[in-house]
Formats: C-alpha cells, sequence, structure tokens
C-alpha cells in the first residue's frame, strides 16, 4: 500500500518528534549532571578528570544521536523501506549526519522522509554542539581560574594541569 503524502508527513512530524524528545531529554539530564558535579566540585579536578569529563559529554551527546538515528531506523525496517535492519540503520546514519553516500536511497514514496531526517540531524547536532560548547566554557574558565588564583597556599599547588 503506497503511502499518501499526507500521511507520510505525519510520519515525518512524528519522527521529529520523537527525535526532539530524545534529545531534550538526554540534554536535561547532562545539564542535571553539570549542576550535581559544579554542586559537589570544591577544587579544580586535575587534568585527566577535566579530559574524562569532556569525554563523557561527547560519548553522552554521540549515544543521544545514535538513539535518534534508530529511531528513524525502526521505522525505515516497520514500513519495508529495506531489507535488512543493518541497512536501515545505515542508511539512518548517513542522512541523519547530512553524508548521503547515496549508495543506498529511498523508494520515491519515502523519500521526504531522508530530506527531513537530514534536516532534523542537522539542528540536534547545532543543539549538541551548544551543549558541548556550555561544558567546554565551564571547563576553560575553571583552569583560567586556577591559572590566575595567585592566593594558593603552598600545600594546594601542583602543577597546572595543562
Amino acid at each position: 500500500m503506497e503511502p499518501q503524502s499526507f500521511s507520510v508527513a505525519l510520519i515525518a512530524i512524528a519522527l521529529v518528534a520523537g527525535t526532539v524528545a530524545i534529545h531534550a531529554f538526554g540534554s536535561f539530564f547532562l545539564l542535571w549532571s553539570f549542576v550535581r558535579i559544579r554542586g559537589r566540585t570544591f577544587r579544580l579536578p586535575p587534568y585527566t578528570r577535566l579530559t574524562a569529563g569532556l569525554t563523557s559529554v561527547v560519548l553522552a551527546l554521540l549515544l543521544l544521536h545514535l538513539l535518534e538515528v534508530a529511531l528513524w531506523a525502526v521505522y525505515y525496517r516497520q514500513a519495508g523501506c529495506f531489507p535488512k535492519p543493518r541497512t536501515s540503520f545505515y542508511f539512518s546514519l548517513v542522512t541523519y549526519a547530512t553524508v548521503g553516500y547515496g549508495d543506498v536511497v529511498l523508494n520515491e514514496q519515502y523519500r521526504m522522509l531522508g530530506g527531513i531526517e537530514a534536516l532534523t540531524g542537522v539542528l540536534m547536532m547545532s543543539w549538541s554542539t551548544a551543549l558541548l560548547i556550555g561544558y567546554v566554557q565551564r571547563v576553560y574558565s575553571l583552569l583560567l581560574d586556577r591559572w590566575g588564583d595567585k592566593s594558593r597556599r603552598p600545600s594546594d599547588s601542583h602543577p597546572d594541569p595543562l
């Protein structure tokens, strides 16, 4: 059965809404985690801890994006767009990331979804970039405060983390 343009548009809206919901939940959880960590951190952690924190943020954001890609892939597979789940996930990943190799494509009746997924992916990656920049700014602010603080006691001093 060939879907009508209206039903494909509704499906697109539902997939975009699901993508935004995943990203919002994950983003809010990350922000909540930042606040909790900030509340318990009284001294600047060593360089390795800062790097681990940045790595954790990047991995968490990647996980969010992969969950979002999986949402679209599940739909493509359920709709019969691709014969294998791996193909659905691969197509969704390269479309979401706007790489679009063109080696796997949607048929004409679902083609609009590919473009909408790409636009959604750009928006979600921009959102993630904003979160990552905010975290990096926090880390840089901590480092600058630490390096600029000349009133540290000798017992508190240790080599700069960078």
